[in-house]
């Protein structure tokens, strides 16, 4: 049913309250068709860095209420990012402009408006030299676009940019948004956003053989933001998968249980949708360990960059490109909670060496390997993994792991990773 409105006729109206409109959210699919709409966990835990960076755009309604008054001339705009209200009326600085989803009069409003927008914008402004701020133009230009350093919510902002005779969107003519500095703002859904991985690090990360599989156990500092883990592993020789069944991950998944998202395994190297960003500035352009892989790399980790590392000193891969790609086909262990601190891994060959990595996860399923390479070969003369976990390899039974990091990982070319098929299991 269509919003019916008491148009004031001579006076302009004092501005609209938050309730006079409803603001709906969607989850999108590939082509940014809306699915359903959001809830509570897609709100807390869906918008992660894998989305962003394949572009999963989020669906939006806005609907004028019944029973609102307006002016017939009043105009409405609709923005998407951060402290909107202060960014419209301050120069490009902590908040760059937000990205533009709607300006319109109000008669359209009571149609309803409805758009689908990249996450990027929840995050990031629009850069001062962009020729656009429209939330769906092809030339728009953001500050920058789903960077592993962001985390924060936000949601819709709504103006009446004519409310105090100055042009444009003044602080006092927002009505509607996260910020709580605006009145009467009960009831506003906000968007969380977390594009960082997990700040928490585990530490002393080793593997033991066993029967057909092998035991890993690390250290915990006493609390963190992890919400699980999971072991990834390949054939030390090779570079390939052991091929055990852990399904992927699908795209309307919400996380905040026993997944991790990456890019890779969502979207592969198709993302659903694009945003254009401002060049980022490198400080030591074409230097190995500043974490940017340029012209010449095979990886750059950064910090992480070392000897038993996934990239070593020299940014040159020690393990497959698709196992530092974090590529759900290497999974070889089910989620393991917050608290875990060993795993047996079954299903393995023995005499055959496996390079094994941990990657921990937060509740918005973002990932961080830790930057350790531990490798073993399984022994039949062992015993099973399960017995390693009760405590039973005694003196000696760890003289078979190999070294960190084992040697003769498979090179594999970029091509060749790329046209790698992705599996959906559905």
């Amino acid at each position: 049913m269509l919003a019916t409105f008491s148009l004031a006729g001579t006076a302009r109206a004092e501005l609209p309250a938050p309730a006079d409109f409803s603001v709906s959210y969607y989850v999108t699919d590939e082509s940014g068709e809306f699915v359903r709409p959001m809830v509570e966990r897609d709100f807390r835990y869906a918008t992660n860095r894998a989305r962003c960076e394949c572009g999963q755009r989020i669906g939006v309604q806005i609907q004028a209420k019944d029973g609102a008054e307006f002016d017939s001339s009043t105009r409405i705009q609709a923005f998407l990012g951060t402290k909107c209200a202060t960014a419209e009326s301050s120069p490009p600085g902590q908040f760059l402009p937000c990205g533009v989803l709607a300006d319109a009069l109000v008669a359209t409003f009571v149609q309803g408006v409805m758009g689908a927008f990249h996450p990027a914008f929840l995050a990031s402004g629009v850069d001062p030299a962009s020729p656009s701020r429209d939330v769906a133009g092809a030339d728009t230009i953001l500050g920058s676009a789903c960077s592993d350093k962001v985390a924060g919510q936000t949601s819709l902002w709504l103006c009446d940019p004519a409310a105090n005779g100055t042009a444009n969107c003044q602080p006092d003519e927002f009505f509607y948004g996260p910020d709580g500095a605006l009145s009467q703002l009960s009831g506003v859904p906000s968007i969380l956003y977390d594009f960082q991985p997990p700040l928490m690090e585990v530490k002393e990360l080793t593997v033991e053989p066993a029967d057909g599989g092998v035991v890993l156990r690390w250290e915990l500092p006493s609390s963190g933001d992890i919400q699980g883990f999971r072991v990834l592993c390949e054939e030390a020789a090779t570079g390939a998968s052991p091929g055990l069944d852990f399904p992927t991950p699908e795209l309307g998944e919400v996380p905040g249980t026993d997944h991790y998202f990456t890019a890779g395994n969502l979207c592969g190297a198709q993302p659903f949708s694009t945003v254009k960003t401002a060049p980022a500035d490198v400080t030591d352009p074409d230097t190995c360990g500043n974490g940017v892989l340029e012209a010449g790399e095979a990886c750059d980790d950064g910090d992480d960059n070392g000897p038993e590392g996934l990239c070593d000193e020299s940014c040159e891969l020690r393990v497959s490109p698709s196992l530092h790609a974090l590529d759900w086909d290497h999974v070889c262990s089910d989620h393991i909670t917050f608290r875990g601190t060993d795993v047996a891994i079954h299903g393995l060959e023995n005499g055959k060496a496996y390079n094994f990595v941990l990657v921990s996860y937060d509740m918005a399923g973002n990932p961080r390997v830790h930057d350790k390479v531990v490798t073993a070969t399984p022994d039949g003369s062992l015993p099973s993994p399960d017995g390693g976990l009760e405590g039973i390899s005694g003196e000696g039974c760890a003289c078979a792991a190999g070294e960190s990091g084992g040697a003769g990982v498979l090179a594999l070319s970029l091509a060749a990773l790329l046209g790698l098929a992705r599996r959906r299991r559905r």
